[in-house]
């Protein structure tokens, strides 16, 4: 996963835990990719222990939709896509952001 560069702010409120990336892809990794690192440093667990991304939700649009400018490609603009990811929900924007934050409002564990 080094296509691209991650910036992250992880911050603790009442609510739980909520970690938001900034994301600036080369192009050469998808989206999904910084997905799932942004939720693996939510979690607190390695990438290799989440479920596939595929179980909820449909990858290959996901990408399509916040990847790189093809002219077949659909685009949104000033967007966000928000979806349940293994009791987390994760927030995408098309400003670069992707948000991960507890489902249930209590902070996440990993064992």
């Amino acid at each position: 996963m080094g296509g691209f560069t991650i910036t992250t702010k992880t911050t603790h409120d009442a609510t739980g835990d909520r970690t938001r990336v900034w994301y600036d892809c080369d192009r050469r990794e998808a989206v999904s990719e910084a997905i799932l690192a942004a939720t693996s440093e939510h979690m607190g667990c390695a990438v290799t222990e989440l479920p596939p991304l595929s179980q909820y939700t449909d990858v290959d649009a996901l990408n399509s939709l916040f990847g790189p400018e093809s002219p077949t490609a659909p685009r949104m603009s000033n967007s966000t896509l928000e979806f349940e990811y293994d009791g987390v929900v994760v927030a995408v924007s098309t400003v670069g952001t992707i948000e991960v934050v507890d489902g249930d409002g209590t902070v996440s564990t990993r064992d």
